[in-house]
């Protein structure tokens, strides 16, 4: 059975929306994390697009028939999400880097252990009970892709994320995405469901699986901290709110970036622990 234990979702900036949304219902979890808006004025008339595109999709997962397969329910998803998108723009033209986005990541229990689905950079570690430590998920070089880049910026008079040369580059990096032969994400094309990334584990029981955003698995992809078997134990040993505190506490050590760099001082970290028995 697979039972959830914890969450937690930690804006980047307290002053503004949290733009990651997490779930669990129907025997499957989810973990949801919008793409940082570059432009101005949201399309949506939300805090942001990326806060819309997560959090619709997140009550639509909630709402999902649980008899679909997770790829249908995917793309009944963003069909969703489409549809609301087109009616919330009233046919206002955008480029196609303004196209709302979002990592996905979504599981379900099987026989053996769980299987799942993931578009986007969004992360799972998962640790059974004979100490077998399984991971998927995240793009092949994205975070540290993304300190490289962000250690190049010139411009040091500004937050990276106010940068012309940091903007510029995230607006062709998003340009790219979602065609054929390019990284996927979710978003409002239901095409999206037939390239998102499909694994599974056997796990022996009982096993512990955590769902993370980029934001909180940076506690082992980014900042050294833990392997990913450290990471789950020190969940489970501790809970998410210390490794919380722990990921914004190296954050605030490195608030300009020297040791660790990054777009953002801090990012939306969103964490979610399962038990499977």
């Amino acid at each position: 059975m697979l039972t959830f234990v914890e969450a937690i979702s930690l804006a980047g900036d307290r002053a503004k929306q949290n733009d990651d949304a997490l779930g669990f219902s129907g025997g499957r979890a989810w973990v949801l994390d919008g793409a940082t808006d570059m432009h101005g004025t949201p399309l949506t008339g939300w805090a942001s697009d990326a806060s819309w595109i997560a959090h619709t999709a997140n009550a639509a997962l909630y709402a999902s028939d649980t008899a679909l397969e997770m790829r249908d329910v995917v793309r009944t998803t963003s069909a969703l999400a489409a549809a609301a998108f087109a009616r919330i723009s009233k046919g206002v033209s955008y480029e196609k880097w303004q196209s709302p986005i979002s990592s996905l990541l979504m599981i379900e229990e099987t026989g053996a252990g769980i299987r799942g689905l993931d578009l986007g950079d969004s992360r799972v570690f998962a640790l059974s009970a004979d100490d077998a430590v399984h991971v998927a998920g995240g793009v092949i070089g994205g975070r540290d892709a993304e300190a490289d880049a962000a250690a190049k910026q010139t411009d040091a008079d500004k937050p990276l994320l106010q940068r012309t040369a940091t903007i510029d580059m995230l607006r062709r990096n998003r340009a790219s995405l979602n065609r054929p032969g390019s990284h996927w994400t979710f978003g409002i094309d239901p095409a999206c469901a037939d390239h998102a990334r499909a694994w599974s584990f056997d796990l022996t029981r009982p096993a512990h699986v955590l769902l993370m955003t980029d934001g909180f698995a940076v506690l082992a992809d980014q900042y050294g901290g833990y392997t990913p078997e450290g990471l789950v134990r020190a969940v489970v040993d501790k809970g998410l709110q210390e490794l919380g505190r722990e990921l914004r506490a190296i954050e605030a050590a490195d608030a300009g970036g020297a040791k660790h760099p990054r777009f953002k001082a801090s990012d939306d970290a969103t964490a979610l622990l399962l038990r499977l028995s």
